[in-house]
């Protein structure tokens, strides 16, 4: 039996046979530092730890089962954000990340972070992202309601979306959190003059009115800061993709090391020129919208949702010894046959 320990809700409802998982999600313990000493403990008595990544508890797991003798537990997180790190600090933080057994990431490119951290490349293992309320998405019928759709609060770039929008004149839905909302995510509307064609919709904590404006919309334009240590817009780009929209989206962490030039129009971070050619030439030519479309739907579509996402977990763990390898291995294969039963 392959005993893990987690703060991933829903894990266990899609581990197979032979492997035992014990959660201890936000849910159900809302007390952050209380909900890790229960991971900790559980650790000791288990052969993998496996948690969302933030720094400081990462480093706390860390450190603590590295002082703590006689036990195997291992340690993968999940996702992947560390910013620009104090320098004094690095030392430290580099010796207790290489602890860690296996990063999974929603990106491919890790070179930047290798670098900085001095980890290898083996520590870092991409799994696919997955397509947030995808319900909502298959019960939406799809249209082209003559505008564009802009959304999300993470790293976005408006101040170059505007420029280019604004000499168009097509008409824009950009729907985003106040600016409360988007400051701490890297984003301001602030001291921005928004041009006559763009409508700003403070509405995107509402699930199902962003996915409505969106299967609404003829393209989806997602303008991202340049920024080649935090990933965004990914949860976005999968969205209008599974809804079968043509993506325009500037490059970045998890866009242009993940996505083919076919599946989506990737512009540089912060050319305007660059983006208002791209939705100019996308906004008038159906066929090539089309082709776009079709091939984002086609990358899109077989990632699933959210049980998708915790299969791909399962799968990724590092296998230490004949047992985990082979039970780590039927979990793959089932999850595979689940996959092809709904997607193909």
């Amino acid at each position: 039996m392959l005993r893990i320990v987690t703060d991933i809700a829903g894990l266990e409802r899609v581990a197979p046979p032979g492997i035992s998982v014990t959660s201890f999600p936000a849910a159900r313990c809302e007390n952050h530092w209380a909900r890790n000493l229960l991971l900790l403990l559980a650790a000791l008595r288990s052969d993998h730890l496996v948690v969302h990544f933030q720094l400081v508890d990462v480093l706390f797991f860390s450190f603590f089962l590295t002082l703590i003798p006689f036990h195997a537990c291992r340690v993968t997180t999940l996702d992947f954000f560390i910013g620009q790190p104090n320098p004094r600090f690095l030392p430290v933080i580099r010796s207790l990340l290489g602890r860690i057994a296996r990063f999974l990431v929603y990106f491919r490119d890790s070179s930047w972070f290798e670098r900085m951290l001095g980890l290898p490349a083996s520590k870092f293992h991409y799994i696919p992202f997955k397509i947030n309320a995808l319900e909502l998405i298959e019960a939406t019928p799809s249209a082209d309601q003559g505008y564009i759709f802009s959304g999300g609060r993470s790293r976005r770039d408006f101040a170059t979306f505007f420029a280019a929008v604004g000499d168009l004149g097509y008409p824009v839905k950009l729907i985003t959190g106040k600016e409360t909302d988007l400051a701490p995510n890297g984003s301001t509307l602030a001291g921005l003059a928004v041009p006559p064609n763009v409508e700003i919709l403070n509405q995107d904590s509402s699930a199902g009115f962003f996915i409505r404006s969106l299967a609404g919309a003829r393209l989806v334009v997602l303008p991202l800061v340049r920024d080649s240590t935090t990933q965004a817009g990914i949860g976005v780009y999968l969205q209008a993709m599974a809804a079968g929209k043509c993506v325009i989206i500037s490059d970045g962490l998890g866009v242009g090391d993940v996505l083919t030039g076919d599946q989506a129009r990737i512009v540089p971070p912060g050319d305007v020129a660059a983006l208002r050619s791209a939705i100019e030439q996308l906004w008038n030519d159906d066929a090539l919208r089309e082709r776009y479309a079709q091939a984002g739907r086609r990358y899109a579509a077989p990632l699933g949702g959210e049980d998708e996402l915790r299969r791909s977990v399962l799968r990724a763990l590092p296998a230490s010894g004949r047992a985990a390898q082979a039970i780590l291995a039927a979990c793959f294969l089932a999850s595979a046959g689940v996959s092809s039963w709904l997607h193909f």
